[in-house]
């Protein structure tokens, strides 16, 4: 593994490049100031990059209006939906969805008996979400809003803290924080099986420019 980063990050992201990720630096004045950059594969290097660049990456060609609405870009995870829609979810559970002129067409919560879900993998009309305090994860419909799917629960051993998820090739990576592990689920039977296990807690996977990126305790890793 190579060691990009080992400061604390609020978000990372897919970039042209490699990956984009997001800082918050306090200052001596007690304000708290956002730097973003991006990690080039290629050059193995850190660079600066706009936060407009950042916000096309991370929400479309809308990024402008998008960005304006949410206020707090920065905290949530993102999705572009099957039908040019972004979906936006915040740890709280608090979600979002903009079409794809950046207009807002629907706010709410998304929860699973009162916990809320983080984390977005988009699958057709309906996306996946982990479910860390139920040690579970979701398949909930677009179309039908509601949830139609959970694998794991509070008595099963499937996953533990499970705190983000991502899809690949028709399998979800869920990163478990009290295992260290990325689980692999096939979303062709639901099997799952261990991807890679870690020796400290694992909040992030994410696959860009033919790469493999985890966010560790310890820092941004590329694998």
């Amino acid at each position: 593994m190579i060691k990009i980063v080992s400061l604390d990050i609020v978000d990372l992201i897919s970039f042209p490049s490699g990956i984009a990720f997001v800082l918050k630096e306090s200052m001596e004045d007690n304000s708290v100031k956002v730097s973003f950059y991006s990690f080039d594969t290629v050059s193995q290097s850190i660079a600066t990059v706009t936060k407009s660049a950042y916000l096309l990456a991370k929400f479309g060609a809308s990024y402008e209006l998008i960005a304006k609405q949410l206020g707090d870009y920065v905290s949530c995870d993102t999705a572009k939906l099957w039908n040019g829609q972004t979906f936006i979810i915040y740890s709280t559970g608090e979600i979002g969805i903009f079409d794809s002129q950046g207009n807002l067409l629907k706010t709410g919560d998304l929860t699973y008996r009162d916990a809320p879900a983080r984390d977005v993998a988009p699958d057709n009309n309906y996306i996946w979400s982990v479910v860390p305090s139920k040690n579970l994860i979701i398949k909930y419909s677009l179309l039908q809003n509601r949830v139609v799917m959970r694998i794991g629960g509070d008595t099963s051993t499937t996953f533990s803290k499970p705190v983000a998820i991502a899809e690949y090739d028709r399998c979800l990576y869920v990163c478990n924080q009290d295992t260290c592990k990325i689980k692999r689920v096939r979303l062709s039977d639901f099997s799952v099986e261990d991807y890679k296990e870690f020796d400290e807690p694992v909040y992030k996977y994410l696959r860009s420019v033919n790469h493999e990126f985890v966010v560790l305790a310890s820092g941004v890793y590329m694998l």
